[in-house]
């Protein structure tokens, strides 16, 4: 019976494997060993996984032009900064935004890009709008909407605050 359960542990060891690989440290291109220096020590102890979400942050980083790397610095620094509700919230903004269809992706991208290009005076104007809209606690008629560049059927949400360098 002891047999038994030790073959079925070792079938199933076998079967499931670990969730991912572990990566050699001698394996890393010299760029992502460069990068990941500081880690060297922990790398063998490191699961699989983080190894490999490392490795690929490192390859991404090492493609980056300079001003590429200089705002992602910024979104870091942004990141650390905020408190872990602010995390959470955006979060769940990412989430949402990825469960929204290619078109519906590309056309808030759109809103986005055109937002950023108007002049400052008229960023605010419409932030204000919303402000007043959510004071008022009612969803924006047609005609808000269309001023505002909603499309019909998205949802018509108030422009965040551009902070940083456009992507």
């Amino acid at each position: 019976m002891r047999r038994l359960a030790r073959l079925a542990a070792l079938l199933g060891l076998l079967l499931l494997g670990p969730a991912q690989a572990a990566t050699p440290w001698e394996q890393l291109s010299p760029g992502q060993r460069e990068m990941l220096e500081p880690m060297r020590e922990q790398w063998a102890g490191l699961p699989g996984e983080k190894q490999d979400r490392l490795a690929r942050g490192a390859e991404r980083w090492s493609q980056m032009s300079p001003e590429q790397r200089q705002h992602a610095q910024q979104r870091l620094e942004r990141w650390r900064q905020m408190s872990p509700e602010e995390r959470r919230q955006m979060r769940d903004k990412r989430d949402r935004f990825r469960k929204l269809t290619p078109e519906q992706r590309e056309r808030l991208r759109e809103r986005a890009e055109n937002f950023r290009k108007l002049p400052p005076e008229e960023q605010e104007r419409i932030r204000q709008r919303f402000r007043e809209l959510r004071e008022q606690r009612r969803p924006p008629t047609d005609e808000e909407r269309r001023l505002l560049g909603c499309e019909p059927g998205d949802p018509c949400k108030p422009p965040k605050e551009h902070r940083g360098p456009p992507r």
